[in-house]
């Protein structure tokens, strides 16, 4: 069994928490890949209004904006029992207001974290729209609706000791995009260039232990940022965050819902929030995914996928998500959940 650990510990080395937190290490032969059985896809063509299953209302807050989803569950070997804990959701007609979208990508994380991950996507719409002052002071409100929701999930039956959630999210008002991001999940941008190609323009900063501002935050709070133990000059993965003295959580971010023990050393759930003015001229789409994505692709090869499929965003959501996909296969035994949504705000000229 020691062996066996040692090996779940080196595959999981990238994965956000420490391997004793993310799930059974199963006693029998370590499972293998089936592409169709690990495949959980949704794809969400906006073409066909009639497909779609929105109001009057819903629709009219969509316009023109075509809009893409598609999740695949990753793959542990020895984890025969892994379940996809990413989760993503739009959400048109916010307060019944036509000018007014959510999109959220949300990465799961630890033993339960698909059911952290699935109480933000059930629960972030609802507390968004509780707030009075989303369209006049959409910052205030988003922060606000941030904790309140974090004060719920605290009195749910969910176990968060060592379980939670990224979320990356946009509160879209007429023109404007307001991102908000809590973890390591990312929003990404493509805008032509002066030179007549296109480029990506990130709308969020990963939140890392290693960054200045972050670790100071954690380090006053009691906190280590280490990475996982092992000898020298082995790979073991990203700096973690730790209690003082024990090797535990081993959070590969500093900021998550939920995660209540990493929460005493500093990790917070306050998102940071950046407003980006659409260009109707030389913006052209969004890219919001978890770090399945963004682990081994750059922004600008994410961005380069998308927009030679842009034609028709499914098929460049499959193909971000597979490009992806074989990119963890070739960099570890273990591939992560991958999840992204593609908006587009520009028609294919």
């Amino acid at each position: 069994m020691a062996d066996k650990e040692e090996a779940a510990k080196i595959q999981r080395r990238r994965l956000s928490v420490t391997p004793q937190h993310v799930g059974d290490i199963s006693d029998n032969a370590p499972a293998k890949p089936d592409a169709d059985k690990e495949k959980e896809a949704k794809a969400v063509g906006v073409e066909t209004p009639k497909d779609s299953g929105l109001t009057e209302t819903e629709s009219k807050a969509r316009g023109k904006i075509r809009v893409a989803s598609l999740s695949k569950k990753g793959f542990v070997p020895y984890n025969k029992n892994k379940v996809n804990q990413d989760r993503e959701v739009i959400r048109y007609a916010m307060q019944n207001d036509p000018s007014i979208t959510l999109f959220a990508v949300m990465d799961g994380h630890g033993e339960f974290g698909h059911f952290v991950a699935n109480f933000v996507k059930e629960r972030l719409p609802e507390h968004l729209q509780r707030q009075a002052n989303l369209k006049t002071d959409t910052p205030a409100a988003i922060t606000k609706a941030v904790k309140e929701l974090v004060e719920e999930l605290s009195s749910t039956n969910i176990n968060v000791a060592f379980s939670g959630t990224t979320a990356i999210f946009t509160v879209k008002i007429n023109d404007s995009l307001y991102v908000a991001n809590i973890g390591d999940s990312r929003c990404v941008l493509c805008r032509k260039n002066p030179q007549g190609g296109i480029e990506a323009v990130p709308l969020s900063t990963d939140q890392k232990p290693e960054n200045p501002s972050e670790k100071e935050r954690i380090i006053k709070a009691g906190g280590r940022v280490e990475p996982l133990p092992g000898p020298p000059g082995e790979d073991c993965g990203p700096p973690r965050v730790w209690l003082a003295e024990v090797d535990v959580p081993g959070l590969a971010m500093s900021r998550s819902i939920g995660d209540e023990v990493s929460q005493t050393v500093g990790v917070i759930s306050v998102p940071e929030i950046v407003k980006h003015d659409i260009d109707s001229t030389n913006d052209l789409f969004c890219i919001w995914a978890t770090d399945g994505v963004w682990e081994f692709i750059s922004n600008q090869d994410a961005v380069d996928v998308v927009n030679k499929h842009r034609a028709d965003l499914n098929k460049a959501a499959e193909a971000l998500v597979a490009h992806a996909h074989e990119r963890w296969t070739n960099e570890e035994e273990v591939v992560d959940d991958i999840t992204c949504i593609i908006a587009e705000f520009q028609p294919i000229s």
